[in-house]
């Protein structure tokens, strides 16, 4: 961390976030709304509006929070996605996942650059449209659990989420390299390295994780093993790889992987049940922690004469990545084969909230152009200065996360009703 920052101001943090957190959360629960919106205004709450949290100290505490948090909460959705469910609605993820996500990427980011004032391919708008192409399966399990929709509308929808979130850290790893924050003499070459690598690299953890844990009981200490295993390859593909070979592999994609396979095939050994299930257990509860820190942390990050200043245009433009990127994205992707029908096409459209991975990226992008301004070329900081960047990214993507789920999250199964009559 930049910044240093005394032990027991941030355990006197934690201690108020995590109470008052819990208790609005829960509120939250009872009243039927999704507990990010909840959250995020508790942040700024307490950050920039009453200066309890003071910005600098949100953002310094994010630097670990947000890597660390993306990290459990990657692995533990990957594991509880199963193979056997994923393998009917395959065709359709992998369209809205590929084709779906770089149409929005585009059309989101070619709005932030016009909204903005700055040239049409500008990257500024398309690292915009990068940090925000990832939906929540946190918030998207929960709506679905409790309600009579279709599970393969459902299954299709959280799987997209699972899987999106590592591929949408890869695009925004590509644009921050047009960006001076990442040095490639092949593009293509660091597309290939940061996704393949990534596959590869959490397949190869999977067969690791499985070779320790066949032969020997760790009983408890199944899930400080796990998580270690799962921080080792995310630090091997993220630091080691580009000092060894000057490109990264996705860590986090690494990490989503390595799940998938703990979850669908190390789970099949009938011996492992126990300390799985109990692996499951901790994870669901450390999952919950992560997300109180992650967009309390968030909220406190923004400083309010940078919410002040893009609030508007922000807000605007969140609506049409929403409303009009979204959209065209699934519409064109889900066009051929024409495998749903054009009432699913339209729900998957309007049903895509933001969550950790966005919040996460958005918060650590912000603090990497305020800490390194240098690093942005002239050519871009001569049209928008590295300041601006790192605070229209920050509040439109916070706007974004926070219309998202207010919206989506609230009318998911209104919608559905009308649309499926469940």
């Amino acid at each position: 961390m930049g910044v240093i920052m005394d032990v027991p101001i941030l355990i006197g943090y934690m201690a108020l976030l995590f109470v008052f957190g819990s208790f609005l959360a829960k509120i939250a629960e009872k009243l039927g709304i999704p507990d990010i919106p909840v959250l995020l205004t508790f942040g700024l709450v307490v950050g920039p509006f009453l200066g309890i949290v003071p910005t600098i100290d949100a953002q310094t505490v994010f630097a670990f929070i947000g890597s660390a948090g993306l990290i459990i909460l990657l692995l533990m959705g990957a594991f509880e996605m199963r193979w056997i469910v994923l393998k009917r609605v395959l065709s359709t993820v992998l369209r809205l996942d590929t084709i779906g996500l770089v149409i929005y990427l585009i059309v989101s980011g070619f709005i932030f650059n016009l909204l903005f004032g700055i040239p049409n391919f500008s990257p500024i708008g398309y690292l915009f449209g990068a940090v925000t192409s990832a939906t929540d399966p946190a918030t998207l399990i929960p709506i679905f659990a409790n309600s009579d929709i279709d599970p393969n509308i459902a299954v299709t929808l959280e799987a997209e989420s699972v899987f999106n979130d590592p591929l949408g850290i890869v695009a925004t790893s590509l644009i921050l390299t047009s960006l001076g924050f990442a040095s490639t003499a092949n593009p293509i070459v660091e597309f290939f390295t940061l996704a393949v690598g990534g596959l590869g690299l959490g397949y190869l953890g999977g067969r690791v994780y499985e070779y320790i844990v066949k032969n020997r009981n760790f009983g408890d200490y199944i899930s400080p093993l796990t998580m270690g295993i799962a921080f080792l390859i995310w630090y091997i593909g993220e630091s080691l790889m580009p000092g060894l070979t000057g490109y990264g592999f996705s860590g986090y994609m690494a990490v989503a992987i390595m799940g998938l396979y703990i979850g669908n095939v190390v789970t099949k050994d009938p011996s492992k049940t126990v300390e799985l299930d109990n692996l499951a257990e901790f994870g669901n509860q450390l999952s919950v922690l992560v997300r109180v820190l992650i967009f309390v942390f968030l909220g406190a990050s923004i400083g309010l004469g940078v919410l002040k200043e893009y609030a508007l245009i922000g807000s605007v433009c969140a609506l049409a990545a929403l409303f009009i990127a979204r959209p065209i994205g699934v519409l064109i992707s889900t066009a051929y084969p024409n495998i749903n029908s054009v009432k699913e096409r339209i729900y998957f459209a309007l049903e895509a909230p933001r969550g950790v991975v966005p919040a996460a990226m958005g918060a650590m992008i912000y603090s990497s152009i305020m800490a390194n301004p240098h690093m942005i070329p002239p050519a871009i900081a001569a049209y928008m200065p590295p300041e601006a960047i790192a605070g229209s990214i920050l509040v439109t993507t916070f706007i974004t996360i926070f219309f998202s789920v207010i919206i989506e999250g609230s009318w998911a199964y209104r919608l559905a009703n009308k649309l499926f009559n469940v």
